[in-house]
């Protein structure tokens, strides 16, 4: 008698309920041969930076002078949504800028930005534009202008080293109008994932 008649009958001689056990884990063992987990490859897991939760650490400035600038982490109402979301409302003239320092960790692929761009509930300027930005080391990678009255989201990919410092400017614009212009930004947060 070989090892595999040998575990034969010690299967046989099992009650029928746990004979079933065994047809399962055995399914399973098949399963998992079919589809590797692929040992070679790093496994990934889920990797975030909310910029709400770091706004303290936050550069806050104006392009040319701040007379008329808003910026704060706090709620805001877009088309009757309430979302947590960065205010900044641009000075009277020029852009308001949000710049944020991110390590960017070693091992980290993917990096996306999301959020969504919108002018508060109440804003009485719907006929001018404000121009929304992202700049990623002083490079401008993503820009909008309107007047979104409903929450636009947005994910954008990022040029980024891992293991570096990012730096991420939010910049908005009232472009010659700043008088309504309540700009915010919902939920900003860089994504990516990590290799474990």
């Amino acid at each position: 008698m070989n090892g595999t008649d040998d575990l034969y009958n010690q299967i046989a001689a099992l009650p029928a309920a746990e004979q079933a056990l065994v047809r399962e884990f055995v399914n399973f063992l098949r399963w998992r041969q079919d589809n590797p987990c692929r040992s070679e490859e790093a496994v990934q897991r889920a990797w975030q930076h909310s910029f709400l939760e770091h706004f303290a650490q936050a550069d806050i400035r104006a392009a040319k002078e701040p007379a008329g600038m808003e910026v704060k982490a706090a709620v805001a109402t877009v088309g009757g949504e309430t979302r947590p979301a960065l205010w900044e409302h641009p000075p009277v003239n020029g852009e308001a800028l949000v710049e944020f320092h991110v390590p960017v960790p070693a091992g980290l692929r993917n990096l996306r930005l999301r959020f969504a761009t919108g002018i508060r509930d109440g804003s009485q300027g719907a006929e001018q534009l404000v121009a929304f930005r992202i700049r990623v080391d002083g490079w401008q990678v993503w820009s909008r202008a309107g007047w979104p009255q409903h929450w636009e989201p947005a994910e954008i990919a990022l040029p980024f080293h891992a293991g570096n410092m990012l730096r991420l400017a939010f910049a908005t614009d009232g472009l010659g109008s700043h008088r309504w212009a309540w700009a915010a930004w919902a939920e900003p947060e860089l994504v990516g994932e990590l290799a474990e």
